[in-house]
Parts: structure tokens; C-alpha cells; sequence
């Protein structure tokens, strides 16, 4: 049986949350068929250092988001969208791909709105609870729309395509192990309770600060171990703290094995992205989610908002008090081991261990049905 063929066009970038999902995709694809690839970003998005090294071909686009705020850079905005535009259209006729797929952020917008225009099939992938500007606006346009939670559907005026929940792509399993093999590897008791915090690979300076400043009060209490990453920028300062140097305390800048860290934890305190909540669903343990305030359009606040009404995470939303409320939902899920437990199971409703094959083979499709109309 012959494998399946032809030509695949990915945007997307500005950050890892985009660029990901498009190479689990691209990886589901492969294994599938035979397809040739081109991955467009925008000139200075993470997707430059990400996609280069991995054998895709890769082209920029001349292309930034609009500032929320007052900026200078807005003015050049107009601009970059029409030049953007005629890259698109040029990179696209060069190529001649029979799927366009749109995985966020503001490059995605100009190439998926050109694709559509040229009559080529098109599919948008959207991370996050509340879509973003971008997929709001190219819903019109798009054949189909693979979305991570169902509530992104009400957010969207006159869709033109397909709807489908498939969750998000996530490049590889997570290895799990038990928690005595992951809490030897960190030096910890596997008969005590452990603790994850971890705020994206940036760490995060409010959580740091919170968790430094309730930390010994309940290793005190509960006998809790914390695995702490406090990202790159604020190592440095939660290093020299009192609580760094407790026994029962192990402070990181990064997390390399996050599959081993996950299986040592017991209970987990993040950030709200979705690549996070992808993996935690693949976890499955109690978590709170405190959600970084300044994401675009609040994603990861609607993020954190869908996982707690299901019962998945306690939401602690960063502000004044943020201290005495994470203190406050970690005492509750650590005296509450039912309901701990209840949590954990309740995260299986967002796990999607398939969602990159079924997006992939929705692509397949779309791809056929174009090579069929061809024929026609």
C-alpha cells in the first residue's frame, strides 16, 4: 500500500506553546507518510532558534504582534502586515503546498489568510481555553478547527469550517516512573509527601517569593520535601534564602528530567500555559495553578479557569495575597487526600494522548480531497 504524499505548510511561533504543537504534528505526520515540509515564522520569534536544527525547511516573514498598550512599534504595524502578506503569497506560490496549518501567534495570521485566499486548504490549531486574537480572526477562514478545549467553539464568530476537540499535540510521552525509583534520584524519603513548583523554564519571581516565604511552615506541619525550579533569573536570589539550605529542600534552576520530577511529586504548583496543562494531564495529579496575569488576552488565567471548574486544579490567581491563598489550597489538597485523589482522576478528561495523530490524519484528509478535486 502506497504511503501518502505531498506538501505541508506549518506557521507559527512567538513562543514554544506555538512552535511544539507544530513539530508533534510534524512528527505524527512522518510516520504516517511520505510529505515534504516548510515551517514559516516570523524573524525574531523562538521558532529561529526551535525548527532550524531539525531538517525543515524554514522561511521568515516580516511580522509583530500589536501592542495592547501605547507603542511606538504600532505605527510600523500596518506596514509589516502588507509586506508580510506579499511574503506569504510569494513563499506559498513557491512552494505549493496542499495543506496550510496555523498553530497561533501573529505569523500564523498573514499565511493562513493568504492560503485561504489561493484556495488551499487550511487548519488551525488552537492551544489555549480562550482562543486568541489570531484564531479569532482567521476562523472565518479556516477548512478546520482542532482546539484543546471545547470552549474555544463559543468564542468564535461565524466559523467557516469543521470544529473538532482534539486536545493539544504534545512532541513525546512522558516516562513515569514509581516514586521511590524518581524520589531516590532526588534525595528524597518516598514515604513523605513531595512538592513541585515549577513556573515555566523562566521561573516566576511572585511564586518564588510565596514559596519561599510558606515553605518551612509546612515542611513543619506535614513533613513536605519540595522540588523547587525557580527558573534561570531567579535562582540567584532564592539560592542565598534560609529555606534553600533546608534538608528537606532542593532548589534548581532547571529541571532537565521533568518526567522524574512529575513522578517523585505528590502535589504540584504551576503556571497555567498550555503546553503545562498538556503534560499535567498526562500526569494526573492534585495541582494549583496560579496563572501568569500578563499572558495575551489572559490565556492562562481561562486556562486555569476551565481546569479548576472541573474539578482537575485549585486556581490561586497572583495578587496581594497570593502567599496566604497558595498556603491556603496546599494545606486544603494535603489534609484532604480523597479529594486529592478525586483531582488527579479528574485530569483524565483533558488527556489527549492521540491528538497529534488525529490531527495529523485530518491533514492526510484534507490533502486527499484536494488531490481528488485536482483530478475531478
Amino acid at each position: 500500500m502506497n504511503r501518502p504524499s505531498g506538501k505541508i505548510a506549518f506557521a507559527g511561533g512567538g513562543t514554544g506553546g506555538h512552535v511544539y504543537p507544530a513539530l508533534a504534528t510534524i512528527e505524527a505526520l512522518q510516520q504516517m507518510g511520505d510529505f515534504q515540509f516548510l515551517y514559516i515564522g516570523s524573524k525574531q520569534g523562538i521558532e529561529n532558534k526551535i525548527v532550524p536544527g531539525r531538517g525543515i525547511e524554514f522561511r521568515t516573514i516580516w511580522i509583530s504582534g500589536f501592542q495592547r498598550s501605547f507603542s511606538l512599534k504600532n505605527l510600523l504595524f500596518p506596514l509589516k502586515l502588507l509586506v508580510s502578506l506579499w511574503h506569504s503569497w510569494k513563499i506559498l506560490s513557491r512552494f505549493e503546498p496542499g495543506v496550510v496549518v496555523g498553530t497561533g501567534g501573529y505569523v500564523s495570521g498573514p499565511v493562513v489568510y493568504v492560503a485561504s485566499r489561493k484556495g488551499i486548504p487550511t487548519v488551525i490549531q488552537e492551544q489555549d481555553s480562550y482562543p486568541g486574537v489570531t484564531t479569532r480572526l482567521l476562523a472565518r477562514y479556516a477548512d478546520l478547527i482542532c482546539a484543546a478545549y471545547r470552549e474555544v467553539e463559543q468564542h468564535l464568530e461565524r466559523p467557516k469550517g469543521r470544529f473538532l476537540v482534539t486536545g493539544n499535540p504534545v512532541r513525546m510521552s512522558l516516562q513515569m516512573v514509581s516514586k521511590e525509583e524518581a524520589a531516590a534520584q532526588w534525595g528524597f524519603d518516598p514515604e513523605r509527601p513531595v512538592l513541585l513548583v515549577f513556573g515555566g523554564s523562566q521561573g516566576a519571581q511572585s511564586l518564588n517569593r510565596a514559596v519561599s516565604e510558606l515553605a518551612e511552615r509546612l515542611i513543619a506541619d506535614y513533613g513536605l520535601q519540595i522540588l523547587w525550579q525557580t527558573g534561570e533569573r531567579n535562582y540567584a536570589e532564592i539560592s542565598v534564602l534560609p529555606v534553600a539550605r533546608h534538608a528537606a529542600v532542593k532548589i534548581l534552576p532547571y529541571i532537565e528530567r521533568m518526567a522524574l520530577a512529575y513522578s517523585a511529586a505528590d502535589l504540584i504548583v504551576s503556571r497555567a500555559g498550555a503546553i503545562t496543562l498538556a503534560e499535567l494531564s498526562q500526569v494526573q495529579k492534585p495541582v494549583v495553578l496560579v496563572p501568569y496575569p500578563y499572558a495575551a488576552a489572559n490565556h492562562q488565567e481561562h486556562n486555569a479557569r476551565t481546569v479548576a471548574e472541573a474539578g482537575a486544579a485549585m486556581l490561586v490567581r497572583e495578587m496581594e495575597r497570593v502567599t496566604e491563598e497558595l498556603e491556603k489550597a496546599l494545606r486544603h489538597i494535603l489534609e484532604h487526600p480523597e479529594q486529592a485523589a478525586e483531582m488527579g482522576r479528574a485530569w483524565q478528561q483533558f488527556y489527549h494522548p492521540e491528538a497529534a495523530r488525529t490531527i495529523a490524519a485530518e491533514i492526510v484528509h484534507l490533502l486527499k480531497e484536494r488531490e481528488s478535486d485536482a483530478v475531478r
